[in-house]
């Protein structure tokens, strides 16, 4: 007999209820994949002076390879999105893995701006995949009461691949010096590969997936009683389950939703990468603080952006996460303000930069979510890596804008247009138009 109290709630099977240790399984590996794809693209970060040196590249050539590597994973999105809702999400989180560890690795090989500007193309394609198909299989799998938090926690995983490239950098310059290090390094990108094995084994596609591939196999063969059954387990628009998914998200239904999850993903994240490249150089040649202090500074208050993650998990599993992410941001953009009006000693200095990064990277939770939670199954990873596409090219174009309009304006005019008002642009664009996602619903109460 089974009691009232283990009973499944409508949309959860009994086999997923009890299934405590999967799912926790399925946030660990969520949260290592993400972290693990992004070590590559830290590493670059992090060895950027010694790989430039060996090479010969300015600043601006290294600029057009970071971006390059964004805009690839931009294009290989908008295809990802449609083989993630046909072919599985699981396939598409081992395409990604296994692809940026190839790709990574050859960039031992490279000796020229030529060279690493083709492998950068091939190893920063697969990120937008990864980082959408990921937060589907979490939404579609962890309860709708534990939702904001775990997912929080998966967005965390930017900061373990830059705590792991760090140390990856660090052991290899030690041991294999300046000149060579940098490639060893490269040689760790196998990392993402050892977890293509384990989602191959171990992880499933969630159970919506599959239900919902069932739907379309009985429409399809005009099975109307199995239909019709299926259809008590989870509710989805039969009308449009078979239909192509972009079809699907510019449908009117969606076509609000489509247009300004794109528009957020584009500003936001591209306001805030912007912000993490400069601000180093602003702070140290603008406002003259030493480098020592400035390294300090990063040290300590690097935390905060962990805790900002899981401070808006908390926040959007009460309010949604249209709202917690407009009391995010609205406090970003007044960091960013703060940090350049108002900085006029290294105390202000950290005070303001921690609320600039805890409100940074805590907003991304709550994106995560609106990304996935905002579209039905049917369409649900096409729009969420059609967000994370958007990510990518924000973070291509916006830091390329920054950078030349530095030629014709001061930073602080930078700063404030280019960065404070079109957040704040952004984030009433945001109110009027966006749909909250609202916490602790099924998700088939949030669209079908």
């Amino acid at each position: 007999m089974t009691s009232e109290k283990d009973k499944p709630e409508r949309g959860e099977s009994l086999s997923e209820k009890n299934s405590r240790r999967y799912l926790i399984f399925v946030a660990v590996v969520i949260y290592l994949g993400w972290g693990l794809i992004n070590t590559d693209g830290n590493l670059i970060l992090v060895l950027s002076p010694q790989i430039n040196s060996a090479l010969g590249l300015s600043l601006t050539q290294y600029g057009y390879i970071v971006s390059a590597g964004f805009f690839a994973s931009f294009i290989l999105s908008l295809f990802l999105g449609p083989l993630a809702d046909r072919k599985g999400r699981r396939f598409v989180l081992q395409f990604t893995m296994l692809g940026t560890a190839i790709f990574s690795v050859f960039q031992y090989f490279i000796n020229s701006f030529a060279s690493w500007f083709g492998i950068r193309i091939g190893a920063g394609a697969f990120t937008g995949g990864e980082w959408g198909a990921g937060a589907t299989v979490l939404t579609e799998t962890i309860s709708k009461r534990m939702r904001g938090l775990v997912l929080s926690i998966m967005q965390s995983g930017w900061v373990f691949g830059y705590g792991l490239a760090s140390l990856i950098a660090l052991f290899a310059l030690t041991f294999y010096g300046q000149a060579e290090g940098w490639r060893v390094a490269f040689l760790f990108a196998f990392l993402p590969a050892l977890m293509v094995i384990v989602f191959r084994v171990y992880l499933k596609n969630p159970e919506r997936f599959e239900h919902m591939s069932k739907v379309i196999e009985a429409k399809k063969k005009n099975k109307k009683e199995e239909l019709s059954n299926l259809l008590t387990q989870y509710n989805i628009d039969t009308e449009k389950v078979d239909k192509p998914t972009y079809k699907q998200l510019f449908s009117k239904d969606l076509l609000r939703i489509t247009i300004v999850v794109a528009f957020w993903n584009f500003m936001t994240t591209g306001i805030a990468i912007t912000s993490n490249a400069f601000q180093p150089a602003y702070f140290e040649y603008v406002r003259h603080f030493p480098p020592s202090e400035i390294i300090t500074m990063f040290t300590i208050v690097s935390f905060a952006g962990i805790i900002g993650y899981i401070a808006n998990g908390l926040l959007n599993d009460r309010i949604g996460a249209k709202y917690s992410i407009v009391i995010f941001a609205v406090f970003e953009a007044f960091g960013i303000y703060a940090l350049t009006f108002f900085t006029s000693s290294f105390a202000s200095l950290a005070a303001f930069y921690v609320l600039f990064f805890f409100t940074e990277n805590g907003q991304f939770s709550a994106l995560i979510r609106m990304n996935t939670e905002s579209f039905p199954t049917r369409a649900r990873a096409t729009g969420a890596i059609w967000g994370g596409a958007f990510w990518s090219l924000g973070q291509a174009v916006w830091p390329l804008m920054f950078g030349q309009m530095l030629a014709t304006i001061t930073f602080n005019q930078a700063w404030l247009w280019l960065e404070v008002v079109p957040e704040l642009i952004a984030v009433v664009v945001l109110i009027v138009i966006m749909k909250n996602v609202p916490p602790k619903k099924e998700l088939e109460e949030i669209s079908i």
